[in-house]
């Protein structure tokens, strides 16, 4: 008599095999997904961050303008300068040496990349205000001893009231230009003090620094790593004899401290992570702000 025996049904181990395959795959996939969906709303919001500051910095600057002295800037140059030849020059130039002035010197952004005449610090004097600002490569945390800028040093502030130090961008009392006046003919400047304590009673106001409360979208331990000007440039404010105006063109970059930024690239201005040993590449980002105003003040 013949006796069938009882089948089971199941997987087998090649069929089981492939299962957690698939599963695995698909994990993989979907936690591939997540990363990038986190990683571009870290982005949006670190590019939101420069976009609300950037507006704020331009409604700052174009107020402090607007409300700044119409006195013609070239004014300066017989009272500054004691030749002929140094106040023509003066002159010719629009007196843009009491405006604005930038120093500039060689950034190693990483290992054998290394951006030409950076712009690291600088002053821009309306008459009324005043601002001095530090690049953002001066307070970067260094990553693998990047960057490099040899003997460069952050700008700090000496007046009457005391000394600024550690400042992102410093905004000062200054109706009489004396911070621009003061570095008018230092070409080499390396950073280091601006000294304006001879100019007794001219800061009547405690200087702010504009970015100081600033925090950048990260977290952790980089959460007040905060925002930096890359360069700020002015074009030597334009005269209107007849409306007894000063037309000033401004342009700034803002950007993060993080990221590797390099600001003489194209294209994408922040460094991949293998280029700067860099896990805050997220939190990288940059913009660049224009705007016009006009002096209307006493």
């Amino acid at each position: 008599m013949l006796v069938r025996g009882k089948t089971r049904s199941g997987f087998t181990l090649v069929e089981l095999s492939l299962s957690l395959v698939f599963v695995a795959t698909l994990s993989l996939i979907v936690a591939l997904l997540i990363s990038n969906t986190v990683s571009s709303y870290r982005r949006g919001l670190t590019l939101n961050q420069i976009n609300t500051v950037g507006m704020d910095l331009v409604d700052d600057m174009r107020t402090t303008i607007q409300n700044s002295t119409t006195k013609s800037v070239t004014s300066a140059c017989n009272t500054i300068y004691s030749t002929t030849a140094e106040i023509q020059q003066c002159e010719q130039n629009g007196g843009s040496e009491f405006v604005s002035k930038t120093w500039v010197t060689d950034v190693e952004i990483a290992q054998g990349k290394t951006a030409k005449n950076v712009p690291m610090t600088g002053v821009f004097c309306t008459g009324s205000y005043s601002y001095i600002w530090n690049s953002g490569y001066l307070l970067a945390q260094k990553r693998g001893g990047y960057p490099k800028y040899g003997d460069f040093s952050a700008t700090t502030l000496k007046y009457d009231g005391g000394t600024q130090t550690g400042f992102r961008l410093l905004k000062i009392r200054d109706d009489a230009r004396a911070v621009c006046i003061t570095m008018a003919n230092n070409n080499t400047f390396k950073g280091g003090q601006i000294n304006i304590s001879t100019y007794k009673g001219l800061v009547s106001e405690t200087p702010i620094d504009l970015l100081k409360a600033t925090a950048s979208a990260g977290a952790g331990n980089n959460e007040y790593t905060g925002l930096a000007l890359y360069d700020l440039s002015v074009a030597a404010p334009a005269d209107s004899v007849s409306l007894n105006n000063l037309f000033y063109s401004v342009a700034f970059v803002l950007g993060t401290t993080e990221g590797g930024i390099n600001v003489t690239a194209s294209g994408n201005f922040c460094a991949p992570p293998n280029d700067y040993a860099n896990e805050n590449f997220d939190y990288c980002a940059i913009n660049k702000f224009n705007f016009a105003a006009r002096a209307m003040g006493e």
